[in-house]
């Protein structure tokens, strides 16, 4: 397109310069010639645009991540003139098109139309658009060029991919969950701690309370434990769609991995959600003991909202007592604007506790996790923290925390090889 304006441009400068030095019929007709054709090149691409349609369409409606799907688009031309130098570009960021090339241009006989069949493939759980986003338009001498975005794009909702693990990679989570069954087997409940802002008042110890003059609740470690606890922290950590959608896909995906691994084996799956997504959002607690709850389990995890730090503290309602699970000196600093840590109504559910093993999935390592980390160790918990972040932190209290596994990896990673 570029060398055809240069040899345009010299071609209307030597028919200036005929008219200027030369004169007669020749040289005037050959000025108007040089005139005229880029004002009929944007009247045609004019034209083009107003007669010009295009329809796409996806089959089927529950599309699931990093899996096709049939797509077709029809570009048509309902004028009786010919169009030629017709482009398509599709949506790049969080879809694939798959065997055909955005770059290829097509020519559309008068009264015609081209179907194209292929297979679009979501990368992210999330909602956004796919397919054809913008249009280019080239005229028959390729000097002018129209690009206009598509006004009837495709926005889909798309659920994550459930991935089958063979097994679990936590080097002591066997370790853990032997021990953890010799270790606390009907232990009678005596050992008490400080009552913290959220705890179950039920777990109250009244007689050491009275003895001690402040509130004391019992460890959670007299019930032979069961089952496996699943706490997601559901708080968004951007707002660029390109930053949040990989890892908040990723963070789904884990949790629907470690469900679907456990609940082939019938063992009970307690899964909570943490952060943002509380505050009235609907049921934040749900549980699945074999393969057929799982389903139930898998619509859960996929309805799961992920919103910004500063949502959450605007929708809920202000609090007078300042949770002590606010971070102590050394730890990483806050996330967000809340006085409430984000995992406080999941460290709540009495029912996490009696778990063996409790998966905290997180995408960012900070104060709250620290904290919410922290508090299971204390109570007897095994923990795996899933950490799936592009910047790993310097340091993770492995040796702190002996009864606590630490994995950690990128958004991009295949599930199965690194869980």
């Amino acid at each position: 397109m570029k060398r055809n304006r240069i040899i345009f441009a010299i071609l209307w400068v030597l028919s200036l310069i005929g008219i200027s030095f030369f004169g007669g019929p020749v040289s005037y007709g050959f000025f108007a010639l040089m005139t005229l054709i880029p004002i009929i090149c944007i009247v045609y691409l004019i034209f083009v645009t107003a007669f010009f349609r295009i329809y796409q369409e996806i089959e089927g409606k529950n599309l699931v991540a990093n899996h096709t799907a049939p797509f077709y688009f029809i570009l048509k031309n309902e004028f009786p003139f010919g169009f030629s130098g017709i482009r398509v570009k599709f949506f790049s960021s969080f879809s694939e098109i798959t065997d055909l090339d955005d770059g290829v241009e097509y020519e559309l006989q008068p009264k015609t139309g081209i179907k194209k069949e292929t297979q679009i493939l979501s990368k992210y759980r999330g909602e956004y658009e796919v397919g054809i986003k913008t249009i280019e338009i080239r005229d028959f001498l390729c000097l002018f060029c129209f690009r206009f975005h598509n006004k009837e794009t495709l926005r889909v909702i798309v659920k994550p991919a459930i991935v089958e693990l063979s097994g679990l990679k936590a080097e002591n989570m066997t370790k853990m969950m032997t021990r953890e069954a010799q270790r606390y087997p009907m232990q009678p409940d005596v050992l008490v701690r400080q009552y913290e802002n959220g705890d179950d008042v039920r777990m109250i110890n009244w007689k050491s309370s009275a003895r001690t003059g402040e509130l004391l609740v019992r460890k959670t470690i007299g019930e032979e434990r069961e089952g496996i606890g699943i706490i997601l922290d559901t708080r968004r950590l951007s707002e660029e769609m390109k930053e949040y959608l990989p890892l908040e896909n990723k963070m789904l995906e884990t949790a629907i991995a470690l469900s679907f691994f456990f609940t082939k084996k019938n063992i009970p799956v307690h899964a909570c959600l943490a952060g943002s997504v509380l505050n009235g959002r609907g049921n934040v607690v749900k549980n699945a003991v074999n393969v057929s709850q799982f389903r139930e389990m898998y619509e859960w995890f996929s309805a799961t909202e992920f919103r910004m730090p500063e949502d959450s503290a605007s929708d809920s309602s202000p609090s007078t007592n300042q949770s002590s699970d606010s971070p102590k000196k050394g730890d990483l600093a806050k996330t967000g604007n809340n006085t409430k840590s984000a995992f406080s109504s999941a460290l709540s559910d009495y029912e996490i506790y009696r778990c063996k093993i409790v998966f905290l999935i997180i995408g960012e390592w900070s104060a709250d996790a620290v904290n919410a980390v922290s508090r299971l160790h204390e109570s007897g918990v095994a923990v795996v923290v899933y950490l799936i972040s592009n910047q790993k932190p310097e340091s993770l209290p492995r040796a702190k925390m002996p009864n606590v596994e630490f994995v950690c990896f990128d958004p991009q990673a295949k599930l199965e090889e690194v869980m």
